[in-house]
């Protein structure tokens, strides 16, 4: 795992934080950003018993985010600005939201990546209760923009 995973790693965790179980994320449980299902399936195909995801150890979740999210969004294949972008949005959005918003940004301009992310936000937080995680989400955003920007 190389410096840029690590430094990516880095501003992950420090939005998604330890363990939470809102009743209101649709993600249910999830510890340093891992959910339930996510760790279930971790464990399983590690051929290791299944165990609460508030237990999961630090090892596990660089190992479950540099296989699970970083390689498989391609990051690894990035320029260090969009690696981090992509990273960052398959933690938080999913690996498929990835491939919209690096096809919105024409795969070159970093700003329309972000532009799209902001606009998917809006969209989510029109339905149900999702309303009472757009400022997060918008602040995890302009974190990220400075966090590029010193790329």
């Amino acid at each position: 795992m190389n410096n840029l995973f690590k430094t990516a790693l880095r501003f992950v965790l420090k939005w998604e934080g330890g363990y939470v179980n809102n009743k209101d994320d649709k993600g249910g449980a999830t510890n340093y950003g891992i959910t339930q299902n996510t760790y279930n399936n971790w464990l399983k195909a590690q051929k290791l018993p299944a165990k609460d995801v508030k237990f999961i150890s630090k090892d596990e979740v660089e190992k479950i985010y540099y296989k699970n999210y970083w390689l498989k969004a391609n990051c690894d294949k990035m320029s260090p600005k969009f690696a981090l972008l992509a990273f960052d949005t398959a933690v938080n959005m999913g690996l498929g939201r990835v491939k919209e918003f690096l096809e919105a940004a024409q795969y070159k301009y970093p700003e329309k990546f972000i532009f799209a992310r902001e606009a998917k936000y809006k969209e989510f937080a029109k339905y149900g209760n999702q309303k009472i995680f757009l400022q997060g989400w918008l602040n995890r955003l302009a974190a990220l923009k400075i966090e590029i920007e010193k790329l």
